[in-house]
């Protein structure tokens, strides 16, 4: 019987332990560190960047570290035939679980994402953690060829961008893919993704004296916000305007507002903004919504160009009041701008309402789109300045 139950034992283990079945080596794969997506005349443009496997570990000792990344296109009239041409063009397969940013076309956004989203999503290699921006004024091919400095891998180098920007101004959003998809299936929550804009000639950007000048010629910048309806991009926010979308959507981490001095004082001061925190409500006033937006916002005292003494608590009060009021109207520019000029959703008036009065919601929410430019809204600021530094007056001319 002993004997039975070891050679059952073994013939389990055989059927579990079937090895690594499709497994591949590292010299048959190429890693893909970023994604753009292009329109084209006949269908898409599919651009990845590319590790050179060959020469990254020799060039980042020689000092070349553009040798260290490559970028490649095809073309498809579908996205995944683009994709699948990249075999024509690569001798290994390319790996795309390390992927860590998607480069979306401005035009090609302008028509709809849904349709080209559809082979990234069901692709098995693909993880959805990856940051998503939308290219401005020029290709996604383009801004994936520029090479950078400090960072020598492109796609790093603008996820750092990204993140830093994300948490250490606030005019532009760390947004994954994930979260665009959960947007994009949300009703009265519409889409706002980072921009990026290439400053000098792209040509100039793809050589490797790109980055051994010490004022680079060519670079990649993050740019505001794009703003969408439904799937498709209908304009832009301006900094302000994203600023205060982000101020709404309680993203900003830390950032800086540069004020007036208060009263008859001539210069600025910077505050430097350390923590937000916001709330979206919504109620329901003689049968119509009311939309209110709570923000409140703590920061250091941290530039004060003109003389006066900010630990004096009139002073400290005149500076909080007028940074109140200094975001309160960012958000209102923003929330403006949505209703009257874009027509989009993208505070998430409507999805205040589907959380806060759920009755009003369900009635109204297929005629959402003609009531939202004119559906009233209130935005209250608070303001405490915790820290004025340990100098007190300024220093004098």
């Amino acid at each position: 019987m002993k004997h039975v139950k070891k050679v059952a034992i073994v013939f389990l283990a055989i059927i579990l332990l079937t090895g690594c079945w499709n497994r591949r080596e590292l010299n048959e794969l190429v890693i893909a560190l970023a994604i753009g997506v292009d329109k084209t005349d006949n269908g898409y443009s599919f651009t990845v960047q590319l590790i050179n496997p060959t020469t990254s570990s020799q060039a980042t000792k020689k000092g070349a570290v553009g040798a260290t990344v490559r970028s490649t296109s095809a073309e498809g009239e579908t996205l995944f035939e683009a994709w699948r041409k990249l075999t024509k063009l690569t001798p290994r397969k390319v790996y795309f679980a390390h992927v860590q940013l998607l480069v979306l076309d401005e035009e090609l956004v302008k028509e709809g994402l849904k349709s080209l989203l559809d082979p990234l999503i069901r692709d098995h290699e693909l993880r959805n953690d990856f940051y998503v921006v939308v290219s401005k004024n020029q290709s996604a091919k383009d801004v994936l060829s520029i090479l950078t400095y400090i960072e020598p891998i492109p796609a790093l180098s603008l996820k750092s961008m990204i993140t830093s920007s994300n948490e250490h101004y606030g005019s532009v959003t760390a947004y994954k893919f994930d979260e665009m998809l959960e947007d994009l299936s949300t009703k009265g929550k519409e889409l706002a993704i980072t921009g990026v804009i290439l400053e000098g000639d792209p040509l100039v950007g793809r050589t490797s004296g790109n980055i051994e000048s010490s004022i680079p010629e060519t670079k990649v910048i993050l740019d505001n916000l794009a703003v969408f309806k439904d799937d498709q991009l209908v304009g832009w926010f301006n900094e302000k305007q994203s600023k205060g979308y982000n101020y709404s959507q309680g993203n900003i981490i830390s950032s800086t507002e540069v004020l007036n001095c208060p009263g008859s004082h001539e210069g600025k001061l910077t505050v430097e903004i350390i923590r937000t925190d916001s709330k979206l409500t919504a109620r329901i006033d003689k049968k119509s919504p009311v939309i209110l937006s709570e923000i409140e916002v703590e920061g250091n005292l941290v530039d004060v160009e003109c003389k006066l003494n900010p630990s004096d608590l009139q002073v400290l009060e005149s500076i909080q009041n007028q940074l109140a009021d200094n975001i309160k109207s960012s958000v209102e520019d923003s929330i403006k701008v949505s209703q009257k000029e874009f027509h989009s959703d993208i505070i998430g008036f409507g999805s205040a309402l589907h959380r806060k009065e759920p009755s009003y919601w369900k009635k109204h929410q297929d005629e959402w789109d003609e009531l939202f430019p004119d559906i009233r809204s209130k935005v209250n600021v608070k303001a405490k300045i915790h820290n004025t530094g340990t100098l007190g007056e300024a220093l004098e001319d």
